[in-house]
């Protein structure tokens, strides 16, 4: 009997690749999530910060305090800006991670396919052999 080939192993193989592909896309988005986080985080301490100022001082003059209110304020409108960003981010997220589990999926069908037909060829083999056995036995007996 000839060895196990693999007949899709060309589309198993291109599968392979997608994975990959879909797997590198989603690399990017989780270096983006980082930035996301640094920046949230770079908002919040500012605002804690100008709070702190505003609290520390015991005389603040008008100016001072308009300041601050409209920093304050700059920095809520830039809190939701961000946090539009982040919902974008966790769209995107989601969508390619979506790809991510579909394209796994496709490759894992394929690779218990390949599975399934190679103990499927083992089998054959095996009974092959067991014939041949057989019929070597049959005719040194038969002697």
């Amino acid at each position: 009997m000839k060895r196990f080939e693999f007949g899709l192993a060309k589309i198993r193989d291109y599968r392979r690749q997608q994975l990959e592909m879909e797997e590198a896309k989603l690399q990017p988005l989780l270096l983006e999530r980082q930035a996301l986080e640094a920046e949230s985080s770079r908002i919040a301490s500012e605002a804690a910060d100008t709070r702190r100022l505003l609290m520390v001082t015991e005389s603040a003059e008008s100016q001072e305090l308009a300041a601050s209110d409209l920093y304050l304020r700059h920095l809520a409108a830039e809190k939701k800006r961000h946090a539009a960003k982040v919902a974008d981010w966790q769209v995107r997220t989601s969508k390619q991670q979506q790809a991510v589990v579909e394209a796994r999926r496709r490759v894992r069908l394929l690779e218990k396919l390949e599975e399934r037909k190679c103990r499927e060829w083992k089998i054959g083999l095996d009974r092959e052999q067991e014939n041949l056995s057989a019929e070597l036995y049959l005719a040194r007996w038969k002697k």
